[in-house]
């Protein structure tokens, strides 16, 4: 848009619901609404990342519709991972003097770092065509850790957020989507980053600090909805991080945002690989919902420049 009134986008985190966001694009690109600051934490910084490096959206779709648990997970380690954690939890206990490394997390992560990398064909946020926030969270410190190009301005943030430059798109990606026990943290620059939703699940406050007119939320998140009984502990781990970041979406949400989209994305599990065209179909719907109030606002906030 040439009228100067800046639209920003952001996309949550919400596992394998993150897919949603594909069929969001698709029916916004459809409208003409072409947003120039996106934002994404968790699964939306991948989506978030492909769309800001020049994927098209029958590209991500594709790529959507076909990738699958081998992708981005690191399933052979997990079972050693698992038995190393219990081991060190039971020296720890036990106040055994036997140095024993742990690992932080059932997977290391490096499968995913690497697929991404390959998909943003290694840039960094300069090389992007558009303006890109990827969300994490330090665990030393508990701040919030967001990463930009080194030309983005904007105002002084609030005390516990850092702007982050310099770090190619596939780290900040793996740090993002670093969620506490699921992936070991990524370590940067003395940093030990984790999923930015600990802090911020659909990342509107930071489009509102980098200068978004308009800002957009797709919260792919826990509603409250019924799932389907746990039966294993990365299901308890991920339901129970959903159910602890929902109130404070909520209230992100109602001060930051000023339309949200919020696809029905009911019982679809982080290994429910079969649902992809599901989520992307759900994402259509509700963006579908959304368009018109999208379109209205950036009306109003044009005729009054």
């Amino acid at each position: 848009m040439g009228d100067g009134v800046k639209l920003g986008l952001a996309l949550g985190g919400g596992f394998l619901r993150g897919i949603a966001h594909v069929g969001v694009l698709k029916v916004l690109t459809a409208g003409g609404i072409i947003p120039q600051l996106v934002a994404g934490t968790s699964a939306g910084s991948i989506v978030a990342a492909l769309y800001c490096s020049g994927w098209s959206i029958r590209e991500m779709e594709k790529l959507a519709l076909e990738v699958n648990h081998q992708d981005v997970y690191d399933v052979g380690p997990m079972f050693f991972n698992l038995g190393a954690m219990a081991v060190k939890v039971l020296i720890d206990f036990l106040h055994l003097p036997v140095p024993f490394p742990s690992p932080l997390g059932l997977m290391s992560g490096y499968k995913l770092e690497r697929w991404v990398e390959r998909l943003v064909e290694r840039k960094t946020f300069r090389q992007l065509g558009k303006l890109l926030a990827i969300t994490s969270v330090d665990m030393h410190t508990g701040h919030r850790i967001i990463f930009v190009s080194e030309d983005v301005s904007h105002s002084p943030p609030p005390g516990d957020i850092f702007f982050i430059r310099g770090v190619p798109v596939a780290q900040a990606v793996r740090a993002s989507c670093s969620v506490p026990g699921l992936f070991e943290p990524k370590k940067i620059g003395g940093r030990l980053l984790v999923d930015g939703g600990l802090r911020e699940n659909v990342p509107v406050e930071v489009l509102h600090l980098l200068g978004a007119d308009v800002v957009v939320g797709v919260d792919v998140g826990y509603e409250g909805e019924h799932y389907k009984p746990i039966e294993n502990m990365v299901q308890l781990l991920t339901q129970s991080l959903d159910i602890i970041g929902s109130e404070v979406t909520r209230c992100k949400l109602e001060s930051y945002a000023h339309v949200v989209i919020r696809p029905v994305l009911t019982g679809v599990t982080p290994w429910d690989f079969s649902r992809n065209a599901y989520c992307i179909a759900r994402g259509e719907e509700a963006a579908r919902q959304a368009l018109p109030e999208i379109k209205r606002l950036l009306h109003e906030r044009r005729n009054r420049r």
